[in-house]
Parts: C-alpha cells; sequence; structure tokens
C-alpha cells in the first residue's frame, strides 16, 4: 500500500463506494474463524447496497465484484484487520497489522481513514547490521524487510593486520604489551575504515525521506555513529548480533521501532498544537475543524484513531455541520471525521491520526491553520 492507494479512493466519487474493515484472527489456533467473519460482514454490505438509493445498475455492477473478494485475500498472511473497498471501478483488500474497528459502510465516498493511518508507518527506511566479521543491509517497508544482495552488500571484513610475534619475552614484557597494543589500535582503526565505507555506499541508498537504523552489538553501533554521515537519517539502533539469517526478529524489532519514530512525531504536534491554540491557530472540535477546513485553512488535521461521530447538514451547505438534526429537512453524514479527512487532503493539508485518548482534551479532533 501506498499514498497513491488513498489519492486512488478519494477520486472515486459519484459511484456507490463499499467500506469493510473488521478485525481478523492470525494465528493458527483462531484462523478458522476468519473466512466465517469476512463471510458475515460481506453480507452486511449487501443488505446495505441492496436497501439503498442506488440505481440498480450499479448495485448489480458491485454485486459482481463481491463475487471476486474472497479469491483476493490471503488467509495465510491475514493479520489484526482486513480492509476491503469495493465500487464500480475499485476492488481492494488491505491486510492491516494493528487492532481496527469495526465498520461496514455503504456511501458516497470511501472510509480511509485505517489507509491514512497504516500509510504513516510505511515510510521507506533501510536497516544496516554491523559487526566485526561483515555489514549486511535491508529494505523496509512497515513489516517487511528484505535483505539487498548486490554488489555493495553483504561486505565481509577481512583482517589483513600480519605480524610476526616476538621469540623471546614472558607474556608480561614489555615489548609484547606494546605489539598487543599496537595490534589493537590497528584492528580498531581498520574496523573504522570499514565501516565508514559501507556508510559511504549508503549514499546512493538513503534519498528523499528514507530512514537509517542500524543493529549490532552496542560497541559496533558505536563506533558506526562515530563515523557516519547519515545521522540526521538514523532514527534508531537495534541490540544484538545479527551476522546470520535474522530477518523474522530484525523485521518485527524494526517494526516497533518505525511505531516509535511515528510517535515521537505525533508527540511533537500535540506539543505544537498547544502553542497553535495559543496563537490561535488551531480549530478544536469536529465542527470548528469542519468549518475552518471548508474554508481552506486547514494546514494539518489531528484525529484520534477510531473517533467518528455521526453529523447533519442542509442539503445547499456543507460548509456547516451539527451534530444533532438542527430541524427542518437535512442530510446525514455517517462519519463527519472521516469526511473531514477528505476536505483537508483534497484542499493540499496533511492528515494526522493519532492514537485514542491522545486528543481527548481537543474533543477528539483539531485542526492546525494555515492562518487565522
Amino acid at each position: 500500500m501506498s499514498t497513491s492507494d488513498i489519492d486512488l479512493m478519494l477520486a472515486e466519487k459519484g459511484n456507490p463506494c463499499v467500506s469493510i474493515v473488521i478485525s481478523t484472527h492470525q494465528y493458527t489456533k483462531d484462523r478458522m474463524q476468519n473466512p466465517e467473519l469476512i463471510q458475515k460482514a460481506i453480507l452486511k454490505a449487501r443488505k446495505q447496497l441492496a436497501n439503498s438509493a442506488w440505481p440498480k445498475e450499479k448495485v448489480r455492477q458491485l454485486e459482481n465484484r463481491f463475487n471476486l473478494i474472497l479469491e483476493r485475500i490471503d488467509f495465510i498472511r491475514l493479520q489484526e484487520g482486513l480492509a476491503i473497498f469495493i465500487s464500480p471501478n475499485i476492488l481492494k483488500v488491505y491486510l492491516l497489522p494493528f487492532p481496527v474497528k469495526e465498520k461496514v459502510i455503504v456511501g458516497h465516498s470511501f472510509e480511509i481513514r485505517d489507509l491514512v493511518y497504516y500509510a504513516q508507518f510505511l515510510r521507506p527506511y533501510y536497516l544496516l547490521a554491523v559487526s566485526k566479521k561483515k555489514t549486511r543491509l535491508f529494505k523496509g517497508t512497515g513489516r517487511d524487510l528484505q535483505e539487498l544482495t548486490n554488489d555493495d552488500f553483504p561486505r565481509d571484513y577481512v583482517e589483513e593486520y600480519e605480524y610476526a610475534r616476538p621469540s623471546l619475552g614472558s607474556p608480561s614484557s614489555p615489548s609484547l604489551k606494546a605489539f598487543e597494543k599496537d595490534k589493537s589500535v590497528v584492528q580498531e582503526t581498520r574496523l573504522k575504515s570499514f565501516l565508514k565505507s559501507a556508510d559511504q555506499t549508503l549514499d546512493k541508498y538513503l534519498k528523499g525521506d528514507a530512514l537509517l537504523f542500524v543493529a549490532g552489538v552496542a560497541e559496533e553501533t558505536a563506533s558506526f555513529e562515530k563515523v557516519t554521515q547519515h545521522l540526521e537519517k538514523l532514527a534508531g539502533k537495534i541490540d544484538g548480533n545479527y551476522d546470520f539469517d535474522a530477518i523474522h526478529p530484525l523485521a518485527e524489532t524494526a517494526w516497533k521501532k518505525m511505531k516509535d519514530v511515528v510517535r515521537a512525531s505525533n508527540e511533537e504536534l500535540l506539543v505544537r498544537l498547544q502553542d497553535e491554540i495559543g496563537r490561535k491557530l488551531a480549530a478544536v472540535g469536529i465542527r470548528h475543524a469542519w468549518t475552518a477546513a471548508n474554508e481552506g485553512k486547514g494546514l494539518i488535521l489531528l484525529l484520534e484513531k477510531d473517533y467518528d461521530v455521526m453529523a447533519y447538514h442542509y442539503p445547499d451547505d456543507r460548509s456547516e455541520i451539527f451534530l444533532s438534526s438542527p430541524g427542518g429537512k437535512t442530510e446525514v453524514i455517517v462519519d463527519a471525521a472521516d469526511d473531514l479527512i477528505e476536505i483537508v487532503r483534497e484542499k493540499g493539508g496533511a492528515v494526522v491520526i493519532v492514537e485514542n485518548g491522545e486528543l481527548d482534551k481537543f474533543q477528539h479532533v483539531a485542526l492546525l491553520l494555515r492562518y487565522e
């Protein structure tokens, strides 16, 4: 999945859009329940579609697509959540590696919040495993990690220090101690040179916003930090020896580190939010954020992961919403928070999904503004 997938979803309007997000089981003991869970969600979506006001021709188009869903799902690799999106032009299935709140919605657009949340963790990164024997380079996105095998990596460290031991003298003799100290200094120098060469090779890989993690025992990662020219890209260290096949534990640890990176970034935004409120450059709460976003003021939307809210608006005016019916003829927005994501992105703003509870004192949603 990539941000281009989200853009594709946002562009699909004017057609019935079915969004199915459900929890699934990833472990063998409970996996047998997954097909039934998915079938129930699909049946629920079909019923909603059949009872909707969409033209029968469009409904039939989607019915045919429903029949293709199961063959698109990799049941062996299912994770904590599953997202399915269906329209006359789109049929997408995503495996989500985090808990989700169930939703089955037929609307005029897709419910994309879970994809926006997931995309935050999909920043590309490289992981360099260093040791006194070799360096290995891995390329990662989310939980997926692959070792690169090419002319650059892996590279072995060959100790070329040649010497002749003194033929005389005890182990404690000054000449032998001086010799061993000299050898140690040379070894350290050559190791740093080896790591520096690997670091220079990273220039061709660390492009754009790609991050770097370094893995190894403390002594070697510390040596790498002393010689690297990529400290601004270095997002974290992973302790351990990874000279041999260890891609699964590395992938899981790197995934945790990437989540730490995202959460640290989000914490900085929450601090910034406090400051911007004082400068009157933030709109707090769904109604104020909605109005400001429609005026094109939205710079960064901060939204809790599972916050959803039904809202009402007058048929000829979507610039203002109400959390209870204002009377008269109104239309319902099933999830105004998700629609707000679309508005902010369409007007050039950014969206950041934070963990549940982190925006409690801001009514679960806040919008940083371009101008007052």
